[in-house]
């Protein structure tokens, strides 16, 4: 889940006297939404907080779990928007746990993502052009740097065609917004910007320079 949403924002919706229930209730219904649509083809190793690492079979099976996984979220209005990382590789199991430089090269590619983002290496690109999937599209996003690794990474962007095209991500909250619902559009320097609430709308538009 992306950390952009400021902590206020999600206090909204929750009852007088108990601050952050708004979170506590995002983070149930994440946890939820980990549980239904991506826990029966994968095997959950962690879950904390907004932060869920899996391990499945083969990388098509991984993108089966992603394509459920954001379609179930952009069905949600005013939900954080997702972001992933995928890399394929062999790992150490010790006591049903996974180890290794493939488990840190996933949780490194994730932190590159930004929200709404799949992102993965080159073998998982390799083993995805040969499943013919039409529920995605690869583009090579160049070469990323990636903490402790000395030589760069290629990195790749999986985007899930046909999910979620109707969304944008509001620039203040970071929230995603159905168009047909936003409450709220400015335009600066030639680019439309959506929003999902007008305190959104009132913060963009006092410093927007801070938002573009």
């Amino acid at each position: 889940c992306d950390r952009g949403r400021q902590v206020e924002e999600c206090n909204e919706g929750g009852q007088q006297g108990q601050p952050g229930s708004g979170l506590v209730d995002l983070m149930d219904d994440f946890s939820e939404l980990i549980r239904t649509a991506v826990e029966p083809l994968g095997h959950l190793q962690s879950l904390e907080g907004d932060c869920a690492f899996f391990v499945f079979s083969d990388p098509s099976v991984a993108v089966m779990a992603l394509v459920a996984l954001y379609r179930s979220v952009a069905d949600r209005q005013n939900f954080p928007v997702v972001r992933a990382g995928l890399h394929h590789g062999p790992a150490l199991r010790r006591g049903g746990r996974y180890f290794g430089s493939t488990v840190n090269m996933a949780a490194r590619v994730a932190a590159q993502a930004t929200g709404g983002q799949i992102l993965c290496t080159k073998p998982v690109a390799d083993m995805l052009e040969h499943t013919a999937n039409p529920d995605i599209a690869l583009s090579f996003q160049g070469e990323a740097t990636l903490k402790n690794l000395p030589v760069p990474v290629g990195v790749y962007e999986i985007a899930l065609t046909g999910t979620a095209r109707s969304y944008v991500i509001d620039p203040v909250c970071k929230m995603q917004v159905d168009l047909r619902r936003a409450a709220g559009q400015l335009r600066v320097d030639g680019r439309s910007y959506w929003f999902c609430s007008l305190s959104c709308v009132e913060r963009f538009a006092s410093q927007p320079a801070s938002y573009t």
